[in-house]
């Protein structure tokens, strides 16, 4: 049996822009809880802000490049054993 696992490319490109967004808000929060004055906050608010165009430029280039390839399977298709249904 053979299942098909490829993303719709819409959904792959929505998916490539999520988790480029989410990586770098994560990376954002690590000094978040600094004082507002020092320079980790300053970095740390600027890679949340920078979240957004990043999220918006990696879902326009996912046909070229892709940080969510191979999420799918490595070719998108899988042979499956048969099962008797057990």
């Amino acid at each position: 049996m053979i299942h098909n696992r490829y993303l719709p490319l819409g959904l792959h490109q929505v998916c490539n822009g999520v988790f480029g967004a989410v990586w770098l808000i994560g990376l954002g929060s690590i000094w978040f809880g600094e004082p507002a004055e020092s320079w980790r906050h300053f970095v740390s608010r600027s890679l949340i802000w920078a979240s957004i165009p990043v999220g918006i430029i990696l879902a326009l280039v996912a046909r070229q490049f892709s940080i969510v390839q191979g999420v799918a399977g490595g070719d998108g298709y899988d042979e499956l054993p048969e099962t008797d249904g057990k």
